[in-house]
């Protein structure tokens, strides 16, 4: 990842932690001033509201120092930034999770239906670049998706489904500005702490030697959903509504089930090549190397939400009664929320390691994307790619 992206992210946490703070110390000074949604954040229902704005000022600050800290580690005229203490990159973690579990709870329902859109829009683009490399495919892929968007529009409700989803988010914005300011300061704090490609201790070699296997394992985090999700189209249903399924209920479980499927290939894609660089179908930047901080920022993002949102779903399903309590080990299977976003970050820290620092691997990638070039002279490049790592690996454990 970039120094300048580093640096930004550095300053990103120190201006949102002291918006964490002060929005703490206007809900401990002003009780009800701020908005606040059906569900209180992970921190309020163990220790209550007042407590959990003391808590609030107390991480906004810690974030505040870990951004402070962070940056005076900048040296040199050119602004280029060292590697962080391994101390401090452990504790921009403990405050991010701090941090982010201060977030209003809810917010895996609330990122559940906003990936939704996010989906349609990555589809769509996705088919624009591939129509710009290959018109025939792309007309062709363009059609049948439009064929599968007219069916289910006559079948199913799927006209309303944006507007019916931003009528519900419109009476929570103002709890979803502060959850957004939250999540986003968590998130920058960890992106900054895993994205340097520095390979430091045992542990961390071992995250870069078996981020593969990690990487895997985050991504069929998303099959349990999906499965379910999948047999609401037979006569058996998996943890569907009591009754016959309506038209919209069967709509939005199949949209909530294609995000959750979509989530999953994304989270394989940190072990896969088109993490490295674009696939050639993507017309303007097909072969390109893929920004390392693209991929870290909006990974740890997703990361920190996961792990949050899913402890706060094992409080749920832990602490409530009836029906809910019956189903507490099949809600936690189903939606391992609580597995994925910790396997998830150390696979994104993985990724940020595998990809390594620019001096030493700037030459060989480009390499391997040129067109023209022979089998032989890609295949070794990757091997040589391969022996990189391999040596920084040895070089950590020693």
């Amino acid at each position: 990842m970039r120094n300048r992206t580093r640096v930004v992210l550095l300053i990103v946490g120190l201006a949102l932690g002291a918006g964490v703070a002060l929005l703490g110390a206007i809900g401990l000074l002003v009780p009800g001033i701020l908005p606040t949604g059906a569900a209180p954040s992970l921190v309020a229902t163990v220790v209550g509201a007042p407590m959990a704005a003391a808590v609030s000022i107390a991480a906004g600050l810690a974030a505040m120092a870990v951004g402070v800290l962070g940056l005076r580690g900048q040296r040199g005229s050119g602004g280029v930034v060292g590697a962080a203490p391994g101390g401090l990159r452990i504790a921009a973690v403990i405050v991010a999770l701090l941090v982010a579990a201060l977030i209003p709870g809810g917010i895996i329902p609330v990122a559940g239906y906003s990936f939704v859109l996010v989906v349609a829009g990555l589809v769509g683009g996705g088919l624009v670049l591939l129509t710009v490399r290959r018109p025939v495919i792309g007309v062709v892929g363009i059609a049948l998706v439009v064929g599968v968007v007219v069916l289910a529009a006559l079948r199913l409700p799927l006209t309303t489904f944006a507007p019916r989803v931003l009528d519900a988010l419109a009476p929570r914005l103002g709890e979803l500005a502060v959850s957004f300011a939250h999540l986003v300061a968590a998130g920058a704090l960890v992106a900054w702490a895993i994205g340097e490609p520095a390979v430091r201790g045992r542990f961390a070699a071992g995250v870069r030697r078996h981020r593969r296997a990690i990487t895997v394992a985050a991504a069929l985090c998303a099959l349990p959903y999906v499965f379910c999700r999948l047999t609401w189209l037979t006569p058996w249903p998996l943890f569907a509504p009591t009754g016959a399924l309506a038209p919209d209920i069967l709509m939005v479980g199949l949209l909530l089930g294609g995000a959750m499927l979509a989530a999953g290939l994304l989270t394989l894609a940190l072990c896969l090549p088109w993490a490295d660089r674009f696939p050639q179908w993507m017309g303007g930047v097909g072969g390109r190397p893929v920004p390392v901080g693209l991929v870290v920022v909006a990974a740890s993002f997703v990361a920190v939400m996961f792990t949050v949102g899913g402890v706060d779903l094992v409080r749920i399903a832990t602490t409530s009664g009836g029906a809910l309590a019956v189903g507490v080990l099949e809600l936690l299977l189903v939606l391992p929320f609580w597995l994925w976003g910790p396997l998830l970050g150390l696979a994104t820290w993985g990724y940020a390691m595998h990809r390594g620092r620019p001096e030493e691997r700037s030459a060989v990638p480009r390499a391997i994307g040129d067109r023209g070039l022979s089998d032989t002279l890609r295949a070794r490049a990757t091997a040589e790619l391969d022996a990189i790592e391999e040596l920084e690996v040895h070089r950590s454990v020693r």
